[in-house]
């Protein structure tokens, strides 16, 4: 496994990252496993899922290592600690009950996207995907959550992470080409919102908006999605932008007028 290496790093600290994604990736595993995935030796990953063990990052049952629920405690506190998050879930459940589709609220770290919340109305489809996303970052390219903060950042930033990242195709509707996405980011930053014309998955559609600032900053971004039947071209092009910016203006205003700093989670 590659290692990403910068100054004054630990490198048992960084083994010991490798081995807490391991566990993640492989959904459980035990030591030799473990050990032929982050390319260690038995009894250094050993010694590693030991000290993870005492600091209650990992339990073990039978042979087999996993993830413990602490995560889900630091989880939780980093997403009610996001004035973001606590201001835009209301407004996106109102907004999925609604509409009857699903609705995301997306931040942006470290060149991906990570969803905070999703709410799935009674129409909503594709329940365990919805799952998928809040437990894996994302790509930001082919989502319209994800164009639309590449759109409102600053193109420098934008440029950087798309060139790091890549732009991986899903679709045939994918955009894979770094000049067309960013003709297709001057139209998201002139009509106010990104769509999403089947190019994360076949068959669906989704619009989405940035949330700023006062300073014009993103905090993030919100976004509708709903199978291409129920979204024709007239709501594709008119009502769900309406709608989508609508609730961004409406968080956008709850932010600026509640008290304390707005903390959308930064790298």
């Amino acid at each position: 496994m590659a290692e990403k290496k910068s100054p004054r790093t630990l490198s048992t600290v960084t083994r010991a990252c490798e081995i807490l994604n391991a566990i993640k990736e492989l959904n459980g595993a035990g030591v030799t496993e473990l050990a032929n995935y982050v390319g260690l030796s038995k009894s250094g990953v050993y010694t590693h899922l030991a000290t993870l063990h005492d600091s209650e990052l990992v339990v073990k049952e039978d042979e087999e290592y996993n993830l413990s629920a602490k995560f889900y405690n630091f989880g939780n506190f980093v997403k009610h600690q996001s004035d973001f998050y606590n201001i835009g879930k209301p407004e996106l459940e109102r907004l999925a009950d609604e509409t009857g589709e699903s609705t995301h609220l997306m931040v942006e770290q470290f060149g991906k996207g990570v969803y905070y919340h999703t709410s799935v109305g009674k129409n909503g489809i594709a329940h365990e995907y919805h799952r998928d996303l809040l437990e894996n970052p994302d790509y930001l390219h082919w989502s319209a959550a994800g164009k639309a903060i590449l759109a409102f950042m600053p193109e420098e930033r934008a440029h950087k992470i798309v060139t790091e990242h890549g732009m991986p195709e899903l679709t045939e509707n994918t955009i894979t080409d770094i000049d067309e996405f960013f003709e297709v980011a001057t139209q998201i930053r002139e009509q106010g919102y990104a769509t999403n014309d089947g190019e994360q998955i076949r068959g669906t559609r989704s619009v989405g908006t940035a949330v700023t600032d006062s300073n014009d900053d993103v905090l993030g971004a919100i976004s509708i999605s709903a199978p291409t039947s129920r979204i024709d071209d007239d709501a594709f092009e008119k009502k769900y932008p309406e709608m989508i910016m609508q609730t961004a203006n409406v968080i956008e205003v709850a932010l600026e007028t509640q008290k304390g700093p707005v903390t959308p989670g930064s790298e």
